[in-house]
């Protein structure tokens, strides 16, 4: 089951409806807090950590008061010859629970500034508990020092609960927040831990859950697992698996539309045919013989007629010629029941131009620029609230909606889900175009497609030392 991922409204609304039933506060915070700690030992257990040191950094707030208590109990818990545990409170506790958890760490080293930590071991481990997921507004200057202090310490840097200064819903430094190797997000998933630019800073998330959902609580959206893969039945034939048509590829750019035929075929289409400039036939033969060619200027829309399924815009260009294709494409794109569409490059170019309601079976995949340009805002603007685009695209064009990027969205009309699989290393030309190939190729939903996506570029990618080609997941489809 997919996990659910939550504002940090409905999870302090959560918290307030379990208070609100008699639960304890104080006791939720120690109960966080001998998790965070028993997580803590598992990662040194794990890592085959013998001796180290273990500082604290302390807000003034109850996840301060998750970071004292944390502390108390690793020192608890852990041999004092070979774990040092220590604690930074730039400021004192302000919350009545961070008071309470500080009162509670008698004969503890607590000191004001890292200047005054002792160390004991060559190894040290970093907490981060300084702010947690009630931060919204933008750090003071001496806030951001001490940020800037405990980003510039060597050694594992651990989050309690969130990065302390990315925005807990948006993913977006505020104006800076620590930069950690683990963040240990307790109660729930938040938001901001995966949109945003949150993937440099969160490092591996591990989710802590701690007491039972109740009705009240609505996700957000959903992280994705990995996705089963679909099975052929024994008497298959290809007709059961859907004719395609990629309609693209400008006089000058052949190469989109010959990745995305190859790539769709890879995903188990029935029959592929590439619809492109007549000039780029030769090597798209050459590189997939099973893939059909057609030529973009003489097909006609009634033609598109005979596919069941359409992507297009890889490699159609902007200029005249492209316009027309676009125009004549987009008439049988809304007034012909395809099962499937998808918009991809410089069909989303034309769309943002000539605005029109989509029907829900076309999927449209922008990257951020194509976004803002769908919105009319600015690249910024798409990036600082990335699922609120996610939502106006949508109510602007209908359809459905992939933003492209580290920890890809997808909205089907109904649900958002958030792909937790992909690297850096699929920064690349092409990967768009695969993607399309992949959503067009197969009858999957579009959230296990973009699933698979990441999940085989990080394949490709195990072992990359500077750079993957995106043909080349292809091959890896055919291996998974």
């Amino acid at each position: 089951m997919n996990t659910p991922i939550y504002t940090t409204n409905a999870i302090q609304d959560w918290e307030s409806r379990w208070f609100a039933d008699g639960n304890s506060s104080f006791g939720l915070m120690k109960q966080a807090s001998l998790r965070l700690c028993l997580q803590i030992i598992d990662f040194i257990n794990k890592n085959d950590i013998t001796q180290t040191d273990i500082i604290v950094w302390c807000g003034v707030g109850n996840n301060g008061g998750d970071g004292y208590l944390t502390a108390k109990y690793l020192t608890n818990r852990l041999d004092d010859k070979h774990f040092k545990v220590q604690i930074i409170a730039p400021n004192p506790p302000k919350s009545i629970n961070a008071i309470h958890a500080k009162s509670l760490c008698t004969n503890m080293h607590i000191c004001d500034n890292v200047g005054n930590i002792t160390r004991a071991f060559e190894k040290v481990i970093h907490l981060d508990a300084l702010f947690g997921h009630g931060l919204d507004r933008e750090l003071d200057k001496s806030h951001q020092n001490t940020i800037h202090t405990f980003n510039a310490q060597a050694g594992t840097k651990i989050a309690l609960d969130i990065p302390s200064g990315l925005h807990p819903n948006r993913g977006m430094p505020m104006p800076i927040c620590t930069k950690v190797d683990i963040t240990l997000c307790v109660m729930g998933l938040k938001m901001g831990l995966f949109v945003g630019v949150a993937k440099d800073f969160v490092g591996k998330v591990i989710n802590l859950p701690l007491i039972p959902p109740d009705d009240e609580l609505l996700a957000v959206a959903y992280l994705s697992d990995k996705p089963t893969i679909p099975i052929r039945q024994n008497t298959a034939h290809k007709g059961d698996f859907g004719t395609v048509a990629i309609v693209g590829g400008h006089q000058c750019m052949g190469g989109a539309v010959i990745m995305a035929s190859q790539m769709a075929m890879s995903m188990g289409a029935g029959r592929v045919t590439a619809v492109c400039h007549a000039m780029h036939h030769g090597a798209m033969l050459t590189r997939s013989p099973n893939v059909m060619v057609a030529d973009i200027d003489k097909i006609s829309a009634n033609d598109l007629s005979e596919f069941e399924r359409v992507a297009f815009g890889m490699g159609l260009g902007r200029d005249t010629w492209a316009k027309m294709i676009f125009d004549k494409v987009m008439d049988k794109v809304i007034h012909h029941a395809f099962d499937k569409v998808v918009l991809d490059a410089d069909a989303l170019y034309f769309l943002a131009k000539n605005p029109c309601k989509l029907p829900n079976y076309v999927i449209c995949t922008p990257h951020l620029a194509e976004a803002a340009r769908l919105l009319g805002v600015r690249v910024a603007d798409v990036k600082n609230d990335k699922l609120d685009a996610l939502y106006r695209l949508y109510e602007r064009y209908g359809g459905q909606w992939v933003i492209k990027g580290a920890n890809t969205l997808s909205f089907d009309g109904k649900r958002v889900q958030i792909c937790p699989f992909g690297n850096a290393f699929m920064a690349s030309a092409g990967m768009g175009d695969v993607l399309a190939g992949m959503l067009i190729g197969t009858q999957m939903n579009v959230h296990d497609v973009v699933a698979w996506h990441g999940i085989m570029g990080d394949r490709l990618a195990d072992g990359a030392m500077f750079g993957i080609h995106a043909y080349d997941m292809a091959d890896v489809a055919g291996m998974m």
